[in-house]
Formats: structure tokens, C-alpha cells, sequence
């Protein structure tokens, strides 16, 4: 058995050959960030619904923001882009140098999608 520490961010199964191991590195960010990606866009909306603005908004159809509507947009769309690229991520099983870059390209466009989603959502407030 190997008794050598783990370093972050790598598995250590030794049953399984170098480029599998470095293959897994990027599943597990995907599937984090699918897991945290509708608690962030409802943690977002908390300060958004808590406004003054908002409230006089959805009460009276007062000072509602003209921008709402494009940043709305822009929130939705980065919401289902940053899904589709995490499930993507996650489907894509492959072992080839291909996959691998593929797969960490995905991961790197959802996190970034999932960052314009809370920003966009935030811009809202």
C-alpha cells in the first residue's frame, strides 16, 4: 500500500493509470459547480428582492430599472449556459488528450458563466 501523503487535487489510486487520474482532476470541479449553481443564483436574488426599488417595482410599477430587462436576459442565459456546460463536463468520459482539454475548457466556461449569473443577478439590486 502506498503510504506517501496525497498532494491536493490528486487521486492516488494506484490501480489507476497516470492519464486517468489526471483525467478525474476536472470532474470534480464540474460537479461542484453544478451543485452550487442554483444555491448562488437564489442566494443573488436575496438582496435583489430585499430592495427598495424592487419592492416599489413589483407594488406600485414604480422606478423600475430599464436595464432590468437585458440584465434579466443576460442572468437567464448565463444560468442555462453554465448548466449545459457543467452537464457537458460531466458527460464527457473520454481519456484522449482531446476530451481532457475539451473538459476543462467546459469547466472553465461554466464557472465563468456561472460568475456572470450572480453578477448579472446583482446588478439587478
Amino acid at each position: 500500500m502506498n503510504d506517501a501523503p496525497a498532494l491536493h487535487g490528486q487521486v492516488t489510486d494506484p490501480a489507476l493509470p497516470v492519464p486517468a487520474r489526471r483525467d478525474r482532476q476536472w470532474h470534480r470541479p464540474a460537479y461542484i459547480g453544478l451543485t452550487t449553481l442554483l444555491p448562488t443564483a437564489l442566494v443573488a436574488w436575496l438582496p435583489v428582492l430585499m430592495s427598495e426599488r424592487f419592492g416599489r417595482c413589483l407594488t406600485y410599477g414604480e422606478q423600475c430599472a430599464r436595464g432590468a430587462d437585458m440584465l434579466g436576459t443576460v442572468a437567464w442565459y448565463a444560468f442555462w449556459g453554465s448548466a449545459a456546460a457543467g452537464v457537458a463536463a460531466v458527460i464527457v468520459t473520454s481519456t484522449a488528450d482531446w476530451a481532457r482539454r475539451l473538459r476543462k475548457s467546459l469547466v472553465l466556461i461554466q464557472l465563468t458563466l456561472q460568475t456572470t449569473t450572480a453578477t448579472a443577478i446583482l446588478a439587478l439590486a
